[in-house]
């Protein structure tokens, strides 16, 4: 009787914390732990499959970062990145087309948006976007991590992201997304419904934080926009803010 009670006791603790467990990933800000970011077989890894777990430890971190024998500087210089924090994975070596706000049956004039963005989009995204396109572009296989030794590396054999839902920059194309890589000040300074670096993030922003705190060398990039381990943002895929009332957007765009 006692054992029956006891089981019972556990089915219904199960029952209750199992709503708990789902929610810490689900949650913004409540950490990476069950987030599409983890690739533990508890996370995304067991629903995207390719031997995502493949790790017997079943670990979080290891898809991006290791404590030892991670991307080199001499690799990451070579593949134009000046940020690598212990960074884990292949990195694409793909040429990215750049958003271009062009029409062929507008002319463009020097002064415009249109023209300081097409000025500052002549490179490619930053160092810290290319860590994320490296996933994201379909050109490395997600579960492909590690340098050495071999006891901390997998090769996936899917040459994709884990979901085609998740796919940006598929090709090498960032034609029809959000333009990064570019000089925040340089387009507010030609556009007056940019708001400038100092204004605040709209909507519930617990951290208190300005558009300047999310540049990266004074530069728009992924990471402008989201907060990949799921700590600091208040919005739902990983945004700073959300996007109720398309306070993510407003948050720059002075509309």
């Amino acid at each position: 009787m006692r054992k029956n009670r006891l089981a019972f006791l556990c089915v219904v603790f199960g029952i209750l914390l199992f709503p708990l467990l789902v929610s810490a990933g689900t949650t913004p800000g409540s950490g990476i732990k069950l987030t599409a970011h983890d690739l533990s077989t508890a996370g995304a890894g067991a629903a995207w499959g390719d031997g995502m777990a493949t790790d017997t430890l079943d670990r979080v971190c290891i898809y991006c970062h290791a404590p030892h024998h991670t991307l080199t500087p001499a690799a990451a210089a070579a593949a134009g990145i000046n940020y690598y924090p212990l960074w884990n994975h292949p990195l694409s070596s793909r040429t990215y087309l750049m958003y271009q706000n062009t029409d062929a049956t507008t002319p463009e004039y020097p002064g415009s948006i249109q023209h300081q963005l097409n000025a500052d989009l002549t490179g490619q995204p930053g160092g810290v976007s290319k860590l994320c396109l490296s996933c994201h572009d379909g050109s490395v296989a997600t579960n492909a991590y590690g340098f050495a030794p071999a006891g901390s590396r997998s090769t996936g054999s899917k040459n994709l992201p884990a979901s085609s839902r998740f796919a940006i920059g598929f090709g090498g194309d960032l034609r029809n997304h959000h333009p990064i890589g570019f000089n925040y000040s340089d387009v507010a300074a030609a556009d007056d419904e940019i708001w400038p670096s100092t204004q605040s993030l709209l909507g519930a922003n617990t951290y208190g934080l300005t558009i300047g705190d999310l540049l990266w060398g004074g530069k728009v990039e992924c990471t402008s926009c989201h907060d990949v381990h799921n700590t600091k943002n208040e919005g739902q895929k990983f945004t700073w803010v959300e996007d109720t009332r398309s306070n993510l957007c407003f948050s720059c765009h002075n509309k």
